[in-house]
């Protein structure tokens, strides 16, 4: 068939007239496919009823203008034109700079110099087959990537690829079907075992050692865990967000990193991250006291020409009224923890200790998910309310009254 032109082994080339442009000369789109499917190969005529419905398919997008032609374009090139155009538009600087930085480590040293649309599933399969192995690595350790760190690198290049799609760059998106990563058995069961949270117990110890830490660290840490507040929605706070005749924070940004890794105002996570947050009367008293030093600690750095804040009034800063950076808290954190010898879980958990506590006391998963400010109820759910072993005993408590010999016992 003139429409259809064998050119290699496992390949072949359709071929559409598009009959005449302005100029009279004749338009001949070309599309070439090939074929990995040894059943089809072995069959002439399964073949021929493959190429032939190809064709068609082709033909009728060309006849209906869904026909995307390929560009000539690299993944790395089109990787600038997806930051310009989305990145900077839609990902906040946090996730922005995670991306590139996935991108540009990981993705770009396999499918930089390769044609966007060259790249098929099969290159996408294998490249995520070996990040699973230690040669997907970059810092040479001798074990595989974690899970999440393989789920970052494929949201990123998930992201790159969906808008060469949308932006009708490539016809078809070869990382639809790939499955996205997740944890084997032995990550799955180090996750289970890992501690998530605080017990109400453990937070009532936590609170008697940060009494002996400096009032920004302890107001810090204390309005982690008591308001359920993200790191960064901390680091971000300002005097005017906080409103002592409501009793409570003001949640609005959030302090991120930029491309560059410097420290910078961010939008919130969410949008309903965004709002009013109530605090205990004993915290909002023990802020009014830290305010009152950090008036008078900001009057003597202006006064020696020390203070670097600017207008800013962040509640938690480096010292002379700059921003902190996100780790600089958490790095604290890990220290604070071995210096008391307390249980060791990560900063964000505290946020989930939020969650945990709350349930211990009997509060209902909606009041925990507009604290925590959840987008949705199953997030809250799914995430944050981890099962405790006093929520577990009280739930099989419950269960007593269902006993069988209670009431023989009694009567013998």
């Amino acid at each position: 068939m003139a429409n259809i032109e064998k050119r290699s082994e496992r390949s072949w080339r359709l071929t559409v007239d598009g009959g005449f442009d302005t100029n009279g000369k004749r338009v001949l789109h070309r599309k070439t496919i090939r074929i990995e499917d040894e059943s089809i190969l072995r069959s002439k005529r399964r073949l021929q009823e493959y190429l032939q419905h190809e064709y068609l398919r082709f033909r009728q997008e060309i006849e209906t203008g869904l026909y995307t032609k390929p560009e000539r374009i690299t993944f790395a090139e089109f990787v600038d034109t997806w930051k310009v155009n989305y990145a900077d538009l839609h990902l906040g600087a946090y996730t922005r700079r995670h991306y590139l930085n996935m991108l540009r480590t990981h993705v770009i040293p396999v499918f930089g110099s390769m044609e966007l649309h060259k790249i098929k599933t099969m290159h996408i399969v294998s490249f995520l087959t070996r990040l699973r192995s230690p040669e997907g690595r970059k810092d040479g350790k001798d074990k595989p990537l974690a899970a999440n760190s393989q789920l970052n690198i494929y949201k990123a290049l998930k992201s790159v690829l969906d808008a060469a799609e949308r932006w009708r760059i490539i016809a078809d998106n070869p990382i639809k079907g790939v499955k996205r990563p997740a944890p084997d058995k032995a990550e799955r069961k180090a996750l289970r075992e890992r501690k998530k949270s605080y017990t109400k117990a453990e937070v009532e110890v936590l609170i008697e050692k940060l009494l002996n830490e400096p009032p920004h660290w302890r107001l810090y840490y204390l309005g982690v865990v008591l308001g359920g507040f993200r790191r960064g929605e901390m680091l971000g706070m300002e005097w005017h967000q906080v409103d002592f005749e409501r009793g409570g924070l003001n949640v609005e940004k959030q302090i991120s990193l930029d491309e560059q890794g410097r420290p910078v105002e961010a939008d919130l996570k969410t949008e309903e991250s965004r709002g009013f947050v109530p605090m205990p009367r004993w915290y909002m008293t023990e802020l009014s006291k830290y305010r009152q030093t950090w008036i008078r600690e900001r009057w003597h750095l202006q006064q020696c020409g020390k203070w670097q804040g600017g207008k800013k009034e962040y509640l938690f800063h480096n010292g002379f009224g700059e921003k902190l950076y996100p780790s600089t808290p958490s790095l604290h954190w890990r220290r604070l923890l071995d210096k008391y010898e307390l249980p060791r879980i990560r900063l964000h958990d505290l946020r989930h200790t939020t969650a945990t506590i709350l349930r211990e006391d009997g509060a209902d998963l909606k009041s925990i998910q507009e604290r925590l400010r959840h987008t949705r109820l199953s997030i809250t759910a799914d995430l944050y309310t981890h099962e405790t072993e006093t929520v577990s005993r009280e739930t099989a408590d419950r269960l007593e009254k269902l006993n069988p010999f209670s009431s023989r016992s009694k009567s013998s």
